[in-house]
């Protein structure tokens, strides 16, 4: 039997039971989704999205987006990251807080350190190696015996890590924090003195330095400078040495470097913001100068000061920013607005925080064509302010209005709000990758399905999509009928090229839309002395999805109706057939979301909605979509309401899957596939594991467990997910 032939009589057990054409339209893809029992309608968070629910594209991680990482109102005082880039890595960032420090490791958030016992390591030897000393050791290591739920030496035994609470360390309020790349080591300010993390331990340099209120940290290669409520300091060497004696006030604000310029930017509470250009040798003399009202800046307290990429100076006022271009000051004046807080992007934006929101602002200078511009004019400074401004409060993503300070990572916003830490995501673009062999039993390795998806976001408008969905039918190998020794061949395929966009209606709900192209080649004319079977058409698919239904945080619903067009033939005008119009729902649902476990349930149903008239007739989409479910194939004269229902429902597909993910790194999957109509009941296994936050590599299998004949059984399915 040629191939072609074989492989449509098989049809049926694959997707849909009604007789309907183009069955690319209708395969799923995606090794992750397949793993869970093929469902992904409400799931729908990666670039295989594209076909479950075009509607994801609405929301992050496919879109930019806002969400609260870490809720407590007004608790986070201050900010640091390490920019983690490539393979097996990711960002981390560093939480002060009113009576400590949290991390987030890139997944979840933690408040305590994590220390395997390796060797003969015992917990005290971590502890003492997290304490920097000996102080209070014993009593110290029995607090974290407790922490570690030890409370017997015999439990102690038992135990493989550790974990120390980073409380045990800092207790104070958090003033100031500073990730030093070149050392790796993390500095955290406090209002009783200065402390170093280096990943294992704690340095206390309350003897060297004492108990200064640290106010803020910036760093010059080997120079640390240090702000205080007493003077400006400097660290090199393992040496403290106080700097700016000369200065009218002693009590520093804020601290910037600027390394284009080697100079120090300081804020001086009541005198300005002074320049400070550093002694070179111990012979030399710092070069001291100070901006007042009479340059131009806004008032003489400044909050903060930050610098651009492009090496221009900002601080932060209560009533708006002061922006210096090298050569002059300029204000820019907040109306109604309390200023908090700044932070510089890797683009070259400004983020401003205030207590209506976050402003964002991109100055011209900044942007290729200003770049451009200043390079063919050859100026030495930009001109005002001008560029693009943005705003963003609770009416377009935030949780709360008030923004204290704010950390740029990488695609990322930190902010600390009136509602705890939030995230704003600047969305990465996916490429997913595809690949199964079908229907194993037939051994023919070209009978496969591939898949190329592509996201890209769009800012605020949402974000795009393009997708390729491509089976191959295999050569075929035909006898001409008058001389049955003379042999043709020719390839069968199914292509659909596909179009998303998805975009927010509000905070928790988002629409999607696929527009379908698709060119069915079934034979060849020529091979078989008659007219080629080939259809090309197009198809559109809407969708929508829901976010934190009926306030439930974690839980989604998502809806699609896929695949409306109009009916396709090969070649009879007159024997047309129509495409496999199909309604899905789905739910998900985070069951468990704690550090290092996630677990994920899911829940679909399909059906394909195909109504014909007493001819025979197919309807159009907008009678079948909702006629159909009302007259099921299996209907019979006689049939009460309830069994018209049962029918009709049991004509669907059920999918049913769960994933459980630890520690953002391992994923393992299981789902169940129920159809009786197409007599397919599979069980569906996977596996996933995240190199980082850029690859992702998926496998899943599908096991038979019915008393059928199971002709996907141990069928492999292959998935790759590249973010860029």
């Amino acid at each position: 039997m040629p191939k072609i032939l074989l492989f449509l009589l098989l049809l049926p057990t694959l997707v849909f039971s009604r007789a309907a054409a183009v069955i690319t339209l209708e395969m799923p893809v995606g090794a992750r989704q397949l793993g869970m029992g093929e469902s992904g309608v409400a799931l729908a968070d990666d670039a295989n999205a594209l076909y479950y629910n075009p509607a994801g594209l609405a929301f992050g991680p496919l879109a930019n987006e806002w969400e609260l990482s870490k809720s407590g109102a007004n608790n986070y005082t201050a900010f640091a990251a390490r920019n983690r880039r490539g393979f097996l890595t990711r960002n981390e960032v560093w939480a002060g807080t009113v009576n400590g420090m949290l991390h987030f490791d890139g997944q979840v958030w933690r408040e305590d350190l994590t220390v395997p016992l390796e060797g003969n390591a015992k917990l005290r030897d971590v502890v003492r190696t997290f304490l920097g000393s000996e102080i209070s050791l014993d009593s110290i290591s029995g607090v974290v015996r407790n922490y570690n739920g030890a409370k017997t030496l015999g439990d102690e035994e038992l135990l493989v890590e550790v974990k120390i609470p980073f409380s045990i360390m800092i207790k104070d309020t958090v003033t100031a924090m500073l990730y030093e790349m070149r050392t790796e080591k993390l500095w955290i300010g406090t209002t009783k003195g200065l402390f170093r993390f280096d990943g294992k331990g704690f340095k206390d340099f309350t003897s060297e330095f004492g108990t200064h209120r640290i106010t803020a940290v910036a760093n010059q290669g080997a120079t640390l400078w240090i702000g205080t409520d007493n003077g400006l300091f400097a660290y090199r060497n393992g040496a403290f040495e106080k700097r700016g004696s000369v200065l009218p006030s002693q009590k520093i604000t804020s601290v910037a470097w600027h390394e284009m310029r080697k100079e120090l930017y300081v804020g001086v509470e009541g005198a300005g913001i002074a320049r400070l250009t550093p002694k070179q040798t111990d012979k030399d003399k710092d070069i001291w100068g100070i901006f007042t009202l009479q340059d131009g800046i806004m008032d003489l307290s400044p909050k903060a000061i930050a610098i651009d990429s492009s090496g221009h100076v900002w601080a932060v006022h209560k009533e708006g920013l002061s922006h210096f271009n090298l050569r002059r000051w300029e204000q820019i004046r907040f109306e109604n607005n309390e200023v908090h807080g700044i932070t510089v992007s890797e683009s070259g934006a400004i983020w401003i925080g205030t207590n209506k929101g976050v402003w964002s602002y991109l100055p011209e200078y900044a942007t290729p064509s200003g770049r451009k511009s200043e390079t063919e004019l050859n100026r030495g400074e930009t001109g005002s302010a001008q560029g693009e401004w943005n705003h963003y409060h609770t009416g377009n993503g935030l949780s709360s209005n008030t923004v204290w300070c704010l950390l740029s990572l990488g695609n990322d916003l930190w902010l600390s709000t009136g509602a705890g830490v939030e995230r704003y995501h600047a969305a990465q673009s996916q490429v997913a990758f595809f690949y199964e062999q079908l229907l194993p039993v037939l051994n023919l390795p070209d009978l496969y399905h591939l898949f190329v998806g592509l996201t890209w976001p769009l800012g605020d408008w949402g974000t795009w999509g393009l997708f390729v969905n491509f089976i191959s039918f295999g050569e075929t190998t035909v006898s001409n009928e008058i001389n049955p020794d003379q042999l043709a061949t020719f390839n069968s395929s199914e292509t659909v090229v596909g179009l998303s966009y998805g975009t927010k209606l509000n905070k928790n709900w988002g629409l999607g839309l696929n527009f379908k192209f698709f060119y069915s080649a079934l034979s060849s004319g020529a091979a078989l002395n008659e007219p080629d079977a080939t259809t090309v058409s197009y198809a559109i698919d809407v969708g929508v999805l829901g976010r934190n239904l009926f306030g439930v945080n974690g839980l989604r619903f998502g809806a699609v109706l896929a695949n409306i067009g109009p009916n396709v033939y090969y070649v009879d005008k007159s024997n047309d057939d129509p495409i496999p119009l199909t309604w899905r729902f789905g739910l998900s649902y985070d069951l468990l979301k704690i550090p290092d476990h996630r677990l994920t349930l899911n829940a679909d149903y399909s059906k394909t909605v195909i109504y014909e008239n007493s001819r025979g007739e197919a309807q159009p989409f907008y009678v079948s979509a909702w006629k159909a479910w009302f007259y099921p194939e299996t209907e019979e004269e006689g049939d009460s309401g309830f069994d018209t229902f049962r029918k009709s429902f049991q004509e669907g597909i059920i999918n049913l899957g769960a994933e459980y993910v630890y520690a953002g790194t391992v994923a393992l999957r299981a789902g169940y596939l129920h159809d009786k109509v197409g007599k397919r009941q599979e069980l569906d296994i996977g596996l996933g594991v995240m190199l980082s936050d850029m690859l992702q590599l998926d496998i899943a299998s599908i096991q038979n467990v019915g008393n059928l004949e199971g002709v996907r059984d141990g069928q492999l399915r292959f998935s790759g997910l590249f973010r860029f």
